[in-house]
């Protein structure tokens, strides 16, 4: 099942019930309590539907989601929210379903260029929400207390992910500014070409527990350089995500890190 409207291209698939079951006592772990945890999750449901409106009828929501047609257009026009339950149901079964990897994969060949700007792929606010909601999910509720953002491009994302779960965010910069502290480090791109990651030492200790947000991998230098500035920090690395890995060079160098691509494009293309 898949649908295009507005130049967004959406793949979908239907999830078994075990997944389901599985996923949605994820979702009880992170919202089940207190009160204000379960709205949050009433609204998301609302959200990721109106979200999805534009691509699918309702009568493929119905599917999707096991809802009455009738009951989700009011879900979609905000005349009512879902019910705790019926929300948990909602997110569970959405978030199995719709296929990240096909629709950023879809956005970055769209772009037809050997250079990947994903500030030029993630420019779609619709984009960027839909992520941040199916990365919350998929988080499943890690007390991350710092999002290490290794660069601009995945600044949107990261911000957006960072008010969801009230976390603040670092960016690994290029450049140093005088008077501020950083733990360094050098990636040799080549025999003449060099380039020096910086990351404040004040932001980051040894209590943070972090998400690393990338934006692409393909050797693997600059992740592995943003990771040794991390252990100079002995912070804790909870997870690894990055929008777009190139090919497979990058595995051999970060083996022993659980890197999560969202979408894999093979390289060159």
């Amino acid at each position: 099942m898949g649908r295009k409207v507005s130049g967004r291209k959406i793949k979908v698939r239907i999830p078994t019930q075990a997944e389901i079951n599985y996923m949605a006592e994820r979702i009880n772990k992170i919202y089940s309590s207190p009160k204000l945890n379960k709205l949050k999750a009433r609204l998301m449901a609302s959200e990721v539907l109106r979200l999805l409106k534009p691509s699918f009828s309702y009568k493929s929501l119905s599917i999707l989601t096991g809802i009455p047609e009738s009951v989700l257009c009011r879900y979609v026009r905000g005349n009512i929210i879902p019910s705790y339950e019926q929300a948990v149901n909602i997110l569970a079964k959405i978030s199995l379903s719709v296929d990240i990897d096909y629709l950023l994969r879809e956005l970055v060949e769209r772009e037809k260029s050997t250079i990947i700007d994903l500030s030029r792929v993630l420019k779609d606010p619709y984009i960027i929400r839909l992520l941040t909601i199916m990365l919350i999910l998929e988080l499943g509720g890690r007390d991350i207390t710092k999002i290490i953002a290794t660069a601009e491009a995945v600044l949107p994302l990261a911000t957006m992910i960072g008010l969801e779960i009230n976390t603040p965010i670092v960016l690994v910069k290029r450049r140093a500014y005088p008077g501020v502290k950083y733990y360094s480090a050098i990636i040799v791109r080549s025999p003449k070409v060099s380039e020096t990651l910086h990351l404040d030492k004040d932001l980051v200790n040894k209590r943070d527990n972090v998400l690393i947000l990338a934006d692409v991998v393909y050797t693997g230098k600059t992740l592995s350089g943003v990771i040794s500035l991390l252990e100079r920090a002995r912070a804790k690395i909870s997870d690894i995500i990055v929008i777009l890995a190139l090919g497979d060079r990058w595995k051999t160098r970060l083996e022993e890190y659980n890197v999560k691509p969202l979408t894999k494009i093979p390289y060159p293309f």
